[in-house]
């Protein structure tokens, strides 16, 4: 059995809400060993998985919502002081007597994004909320962008003259 099957079912034995099963056990616990392979320690994923409450109400899988949380996430490299470590999370780690303790200046980069806060939509789980918002732009009815074509539009904030951000500054 694969590292991340078995990390999947001790969180689904702690958290039944959060219990995989079938494909969706195979599929999720494939990605989790890659990830644990590739440095993240099983204490990451944990909290990857389990640190955020599940929407209210849930309108897809349990399976959709973990793979979509660790899709987020392992499109970050883990974080360098856990690499070689996977029974320890990195932010268990005493901080060096140089930096100050739980500063973020005192972060480098890589530790930054792994410990970047990824928020997901209210409604409908979605891993990208809008800034400033619970919801994502969708769920908040935003309208789509003006100047965006193609089937990836964007959706432009209702105060921002119809064109996304990044359309509006081009």
């Amino acid at each position: 059995m694969h590292a991340g099957i078995r990390l999947l079912l001790q969180i689904g034995a702690a958290r039944p809400e959060l219990l995989l099963s079938g494909p969706a056990l195979t599929d999720q616990g494939r990605v989790a060993s890659v990830m644990l392979e590739a440095g993240w320690s099983a204490g990451q994923l944990r909290h990857v998985i389990t640190g955020r409450p599940l929407p209210n109400p849930v309108r897809t899988s349990i399976g959709a919502i973990i793979a979509a949380r660790l899709r987020v996430t392992q499109a970050y490299p883990p974080s360098a002081r856990a690499v070689g470590r996977h029974d320890t999370p990195a932010w268990d780690t005493p901080p060096s007597p140089h930096s100050v303790a739980g500063s973020a200046a005192a972060r480098s980069v890589n530790e930054a994004l792994a410990y970047r806060v990824f928020v997901e939509c209210a409604d409908c789980g979605h891993p990208a909320t809008a800034p400033g918002e619970d919801c994502c732009p969708t769920c908040l009815g935003w309208p789509l962008c003006s100047t965006c074509r193609g089937p990836t539009r964007k959706r432009a904030h209702p105060d921002g003259e119809g064109r996304y951000t990044t359309c509006a500054s081009a």
